[in-house]
């Protein structure tokens, strides 16, 4: 009964934002399982080497460098990956965030019209419209998996992230209702939600220093930051039969810390006069 809970042999997987250190993750744990996988981001070089590590365990591999804000090309990397790896079973959205020198972040009382528009396009709209698109190739298949990759800024006030918290609570909240919508074409969705995890972006927001990080690792109750392939591994189970019966639910993966915002206003000091504005 329980041989091949988690085999994903002869299952087709899309990964957007794949390119860095949680996107490659869950696209080679996939491979791992035995799906073929096609990989997006912006980055060709970083998305060739993703998909030289799955074809060298004997996977396929396609890369669509893409912009993943340009919504209307969506329907087309759709039929772009049934037509070269033979069909579309899975899609993961772990893409998201900011951009590398978090100007789109810091207190609310500072955000401008241009600053919500990029974070909802890069946070919401575009895993919005990508869950549009793979559902309209996946209903015709008999189903499939969506897993959007959210955030535990959503748990409670996002200090100096209230756009992104708002968004990726927006995507939540779009995906509880899709899990709804869909379920009558066999396709589950379902939300993984990270904690702290050590990717470039993420540390470099949480913190610059070691004494930073040596508190931040004290905190969390599993005595570690996460790594990509906790995320994976989250997204392994959504995507395979372990959980056929399973969707409209978010699992947090974050050490055991519970209500992130705690965590970041212990270690940066919110709420002191110099955090006022």
């Amino acid at each position: 009964m329980f041989e091949n809970l988690f085999s994903l042999t002869g299952k087709v997987a899309l990964v957007n934002g794949a390119s860095k250190e949680m996107g490659s993750a869950v696209a080679y744990a996939l491979a791992e399982y035995g799906a073929d996988v096609a990989v997006t981001a912006r980055s060709a070089d970083q998305l060739d080497a993703v998909a030289a590590k799955i074809r060298s365990i004997g996977r396929k591999a396609l890369t669509v460098p893409m912009d993943l804000t340009r919504f209307s090309e969506f329907p087309g990397l759709m039929k772009r990956v049934v037509n070269e790896l033979g069909g579309l079973d899975i899609m993961v959205n772990v893409h998201g965030g900011g951009e590398g020198d978090f100007k789109n972040f810091g207190p609310f009382i500072r955000t401008t019209e241009e600053k919500w528009d990029f974070m909802m396009d890069v946070n919401l709209k575009s895993q919005a419209f990508l869950c549009l698109a793979a559902a309209d190739v996946m209903k015709t298949r008999g189903g499939g998996r969506i897993i959007n990759v959210s955030s535990t800024s959503v748990n409670g006030p996002a200090v100096f992230e209230s756009i992104y918290g708002a968004a990726k609570a927006g995507l939540e909240h779009l995906s509880h209702t899709l899990s709804f919508e869909w379920a009558r074409y066999g396709i589950r969705v379902n939300v993984v939600c990270p904690g702290l995890i050590n990717t470039v972006n993420g540390t470099s927001l949480a913190f610059a220093t070691p004494e930073a990080e040596a508190r931040f690792r004290a905190a969390m109750p599993l005595g570690r930051i996460g790594e990509g392939s906790d995320i994976a591994a989250a997204v392994l189970y959504f995507a395979s039969p372990a959980s056929e019966w399973v969707t409209g639910t978010r699992v947090v993966v974050d050490g055991g810390v519970g209500d992130t915002h705690n965590l970041f206003e212990t270690h940066q000091g919110v709420g002191s006069s110099k955090n006022k504005t």
